[in-house]
């Protein structure tokens, strides 16, 4: 049976929980920097006990918000609950970093903590940072990143420092060569403060109107106005309707809907919506809007296409997939000109900063020019556009412009 040298292990936790702490401080840099050093962390540990209990502590600290989210998503009432899903979820996704004695084992917890099935899960992922170390380089940065982290495991001291410097002196030139896409001019993110129906038809045709009201004001001279993930409680003929009327001319509205078992975006346009969706979630939110045992929630798409609009191909990251480093990796595959961060916060009533992790799972509609999403892994698209629909106040201003992003 392992034994452990418990002021060693001790020591490692404190260490490890010291950089999950980071991603909870609200800026959207700090907690992909911090992430990068899990890993030299978990190689210099003496055993896989040891590496397991020092990732322990990175996601244990890091992913404290999941008690908040939970509260607010299902009520007060389910705090024990909370708990359960914020330790459990510790507990796995610690549990693949046992195997990072040598570099093989470090990427395996990687890609096992990245990509489904416990990628559904994935926060805290350190790919995170590839996009703040090299903007603009897609899988070229994530390479280096990979690559950077097998340094860490170099048994010679010259070449690893070597290794590092060369890939620090990219990174430096990358964040220095970088420039920020302008905003996709005619394009705009509606902003709104809208309960959720809770099945009351009356409440949702009312919201409905609710949403119309804020994309006329707000969407004044706009060619493209995007709304909340989720926006809508369905895409029913009704609805599509009451869309199709209230589209200004010569506008496009691109809105977040569910539309049978699907979190969805969908298009209207003056007299017209269409009838099939443009785009469905790969990803949601397990344990929220998705329940795999039943067959009554959403479910997950897995793989989401971009879609068309005026010549731009287009990308929605929808809620949680701004936290799921396996969602942007199908970004960048598909290299899109535009990314829209489409989030929906009801449940935080408000208490948004309880649930940042450099940058936060919004539920939908902050689209006001250049946006950020929380969780990229390279910096995508040429422009970022967000849209945010909560119970509570906050501005776009709130969101950092040089957060990761996949960069086509």
């Amino acid at each position: 049976m392992a034994r452990i040298d418990v002021p060693h292990g001790l020591g490692a936790f404190v260490a490890g929980a010291l950089l999950g702490c980071c991603w909870l401080l609200g800026d959207g840099l700090l907690g992909p920097l911090a992430s990068c050093v899990l890993v030299p962390l978990v190689a210099a540990q003496r055993g896989s006990l040891e590496r397991w209990i020092a990732a322990l502590g990175y996601y244990t600290a890091g992913s404290l918000a999941v008690v908040a989210a939970v509260m607010g998503y299902w009520g007060v009432d389910h705090a024990v609950l909370g708990v359960a899903a914020w330790l459990g979820s510790s507990l796995l996704l610690s549990a693949p970093w046992t195997l990072a004695g040598r570099w093989p084992g470090a990427l395996a917890a990687l890609a096992l903590t990245a990509l489904p099935p416990l990628g559904i899960i994935g926060w805290l992922s350190p790919l995170n940072a590839a996009g703040v170390f090299f903007p603009g380089l897609s899988g070229i940065g994530l390479g280096l990143l990979g690559l950077g982290f097998v340094a860490m495991y170099a048994s010679a001291h010259r070449r690893r420092i070597a290794m590092l410097t060369v890939i620090g002196a990219i990174a430096i030139a990358s964040n220095l060569l970088y420039g920020e896409p302008s905003p996709q001019s005619g394009w705009t993110g509606v902003h709104t403060h809208l309960a959720p129906s809770r099945g009351n038809m009356l409440e949702a045709i009312q919201n409905n109107q609710r949403a119309i009201d804020a994309g006329i004001t707000q969407g004044e001279n706009a060619r493209v106005v995007v709304f909340a993930e989720a926006i809508l409680d369905d895409w029913w003929p009704g609805t599509r309707q009451q869309l199709a009327l209230a589209v200004p001319a010569a506008q496009i509205w691109i809105l977040g809907a569910v539309t049978g078992s699907s979190d969805a975006v969908a298009r209207a346009t003056q007299g017209h919506a269409d009838g099939e969706p443009l785009v469905r979630s790969a990803g949601l939110i397990l344990g929220g809007n998705w329940l795999p045992w039943s067959n009554q929630a959403l479910q997950p798409a897995w793989w989401q296409r971009l879609f068309v609009i005026e010549g731009k191909r287009v990308w929605a990251a929808l809620c949680v997939e701004q936290l799921q480093p396996w969602t942007w990796l199908e970004a960048m595959i598909q290299r899109p000109d535009v990314i829209l961060a489409m989030s929906n916060d009801w449940w935080t009533r408000g208490r948004r900063d309880d649930f940042r992790w450099g940058g936060s799972c919004d539920r939908t509609r902050k689209c006001e020019g250049l946006g950020a999403t929380p969780a990229p892994v390279g910096r995508v698209g040429h422009q970022s556009i967000t849209a945010d629909a909560i119970c509570g106040v906050f501005t776009s201003q709130e969101v950092n412009p040089r957060r990761a992003r996949l960069e086509a």
